[in-house]
């Protein structure tokens, strides 16, 4: 399992700047690209800037999310279990799910960072309140 922590990603010049929960800066900034990406697809890797801001940061859309699932005890960097896959919560998305990065030796979805829905997660944490 490699620890999360969140990274600060920006387009050189520009105040695009996204924090983003993963295990290296060269992955933040890869996941970070694709996004971009979509709207200026002649942005490369190597315009990109990033800097770590430490443990994961849940944002306030995260915050949310969580609170429209009925959720409102999860993090990001919670430890969880998807079928037979372990990993850390690392985001949301736009179908109110959880992205959930999957542990590199995880028997299911290795090294993968997939859309879960909550009714499919199973958190080591403290339980969430439902």
């Amino acid at each position: 399992m490699a620890k999360v922590r969140a990274f600060e990603v920006n387009v050189k010049g520009t105040q695009w700047h996204r924090i983003v929960n993963h295990v290296s800066a060269g992955k933040a900034k890869y996941e970070y690209l694709r996004d971009v990406r979509e709207s200026w697809p002649s942005v490369e890797f190597k315009h990109l800037t990033c800097r770590i801001v430490g443990g994961p940061v849940t944002s306030e859309e995260f915050m949310r999310c969580a609170t429209y699932r009925g959720l409102s005890n999860v993090r990001c960097g919670d430890r969880v279990t998807v079928g037979r896959g372990t990993g850390t919560v690392v985001g949301h998305n736009s179908s109110a799910n959880f992205d959930v990065l999957f542990d590199d030796d995880s028997i299911e979805h290795a090294g993968q960072t997939l859309n879960c829905h909550p009714s499919s997660i199973q958190f080591h944490n403290e339980e969430p309140t439902r």
